[in-house]
């Protein structure tokens, strides 16, 4: 069955130019060359206006990377492409139909700000695209909230998935119809809260959460970055290697069994499969070098169901794979419990947290030989489900504030869209920052995304002249993290939270003062 394993290996290496390997092959001349898409905001967060798509890929039938237009429009590469910044905008300002031509690629979503895509020369002197690395401090994208879904759509039909295996921020679903009707992705009520949550929990995972919750990045990406440990896996794959010197390991694909041993260092099998070398920690994440998956019908899917069965901590305790009981998974100490958390707070139990997490149907993955529509859901953000009836009106609007911690901490850091931008003010109470809206509208919540020095006691007030101001909420039991507080509708063109008690010794810090209305 096809997968996206060949997809993963160049996500792995996303910055990488080459060409999206196909997951599916073309087997019907007549299959349909275009599927409608529906897109659907119920982010519960963000209005359309603060959201982009970008379809980009490989044209199955010249090979070339191109990307899609909003009116469908398939577009190859090309360095023409680049403005004067050096970027190619490849967006398309959110809209709820597409026309999605055949090809193999991904559709990103990015919310508040555009991605930045490169139209550079790849190893073959093609044109090709540089796509956003978002776990790279260094990307241009870093501080873009956005994620994607990857797919290909071709003679052969629809497959798809959601993944998380770089990073998981935005959370979606799909639905595919065809020759039935397959939904994947979607998440447990308060699912992208609880993922963060549960990350965080985790002493070893928690390094991996960047920025105000924007993203928690795979383990793989974590080594790359200095924040997770090389070693992590060391011990248990040093387990693994002492049961199996003693003792017969054995992996089942399809209706054959391999048997294995460790001997002479090296894990080997009978029936000519390969023998494996003593896998690293990123070997383990990656499911690549000593367990990389040659597409050769022998050693690769037993490479596959290794993989599996180190990240999902089986393979030491159970000498017949694969292990196919979800319950066992994740059970020991050493264990990739990034994929755990997710795939805990899927309504499905299927994630794809890892490249091989489709060995047993555990991944989001689904196809359609006979597909005739296809919906993208980007889901809550929080417990609930509606896009808000009221937009964002405070976003690049002029900000000041009582203080400001030094310059590296200003009062438009709140109000510029980046999630890992803030203001912080001095540490003394009270302390105030304000937001003038332009002109004066109707406002009936402020979302307010704290930093660790949050407001233990505070109140939200609107203005119309900036000098006379209205409480329209007031708290002395602020909690901090994200406070999303409703009101009845003022009309403003100014409004401010003034913190007067401090929870903590520092001053006043947010990440962002959203205000909604109309």
């Amino acid at each position: 069955m096809p997968t996206r394993r060949n997809v993963l290996r160049w996500a792995a290496t996303a910055a990488a130019t080459a060409p999206l390997l196909a997951l599916a092959s073309r087997t019907a001349a007549s299959a349909a060359t275009r599927l409608p898409i529906t897109v659907v905001n119920n982010t519960g967060l963000y209005p359309n206006s603060a959201i982009w798509m970008y379809v980009v890929g490989t044209n199955l039938s010249t090979g070339q990377q191109s990307y899609v237009r909003a009116d469908g429009t398939l577009i190859p590469a090309d360095p023409s492409l680049n403005g004067a910044d050096g970027y190619a905008d490849l967006s398309i300002p959110f809209q709820s139909n597409l026309s999605l031509p055949n090809m193999s690629g991904r559709i990103y979503f990015s919310i508040n700000q555009k991605l930045k895509f490169r139209v550079v020369t790849d190893g073959n002197g093609r044109a090709a695209f540089q796509y956003p690395a978002g776990w790279v401090s260094s990307d241009p994208s870093f501080s873009v909230l956005h994620d994607c879904m990857e797919f290909t759509f071709g003679d052969g039909g629809m497959f798809c998935n959601t993944t998380m295996v770089d990073m998981f921020s935005v959370p979606m679903a799909i639905q595919l119809s065809g020759a039935s009707n397959q939904t994947i992705g979607t998440l447990k009520p308060g699912g992208r809260d609880a993922i963060f949550a549960g990350i965080a929990a985790l002493p070893d995972f928690k390094s991996l959460i960047q920025g105000n919750n924007v993203r928690v990045v795979a383990p793989g990406h974590g080594i790359e970055g200095g924040i997770f440990s090389s070693t992590y896996y060391s011990s248990y794959v040093n387990d693994v290697w002492n049961t199996y010197t003693g003792q017969d390991l054995r992996v089942k694909i399809n209706t054959t069994t391999y048997t294995g041993r460790v001997s002479g260092g090296l894990l080997r099998f009978d029936g000519g499969v390969a023998a494996f070398a003593k896998p690293t920690t990123s070997d383990v994440f990656y499911c690549n070098g000593a367990l990389g998956a040659p597409n050769d019908g022998l050693t690769g899917p037993v490479a596959a169901q290794l993989g599996a069965a180190f990240n999902r901590s089986t393979l030491r305790t159970h000498p017949d794979q694969p292990v196919t009981d979800p319950s066992a998974f994740y059970q020991e100490t050493i264990s990739n419990h990034y994929s755990q958390v997710i795939h805990q707070n899927m309504v499905d139990g299927k994630a794809y947290g890892f490249p091989f997490d489709d060995v047993g149907n555990f991944a989001s993955y689904i196809q359609d030989n006979a597909p005739t529509a296809m919906t993208l859901t980007l889901t809550p953000f929080g417990s609930g489900g509606t896009t808000p009836a009221a937009g964002l009106l405070s976003q690049g609007h002029t900000a000041t504030a009582s203080s400001a911690e030094n310059t590296t901490f200003p009062a438009s850091n709140a109000f510029d869209g980046n999630a890992s931008t803030r203001w912080s003010s001095l540490f003394a109470d009270p302390q105030w920052l304000q937001v003038d809206l332009g002109a004066s509208h109707s406002v009936n919540r402020v979302r307010l995304s704290w930093e660790a020095a949050y407001a233990k006691a505070y109140q939200i007030q609107t203005s119309t002249n900036g000098s006379t101001w209205t409480t329209v909420y007031s708290t002395t039991a602020g909690a901090g993290g994200v406070e999303d507080r409703t009101f009845t509708a003022s009309t403003a063109r100014y409004v401010r939270v003034l913190g007067t008690q401090r929870a903590t010794q520092y001053g006043y810090s947010l990440w962002s003062m959203e205000v909604y209305g109309s």
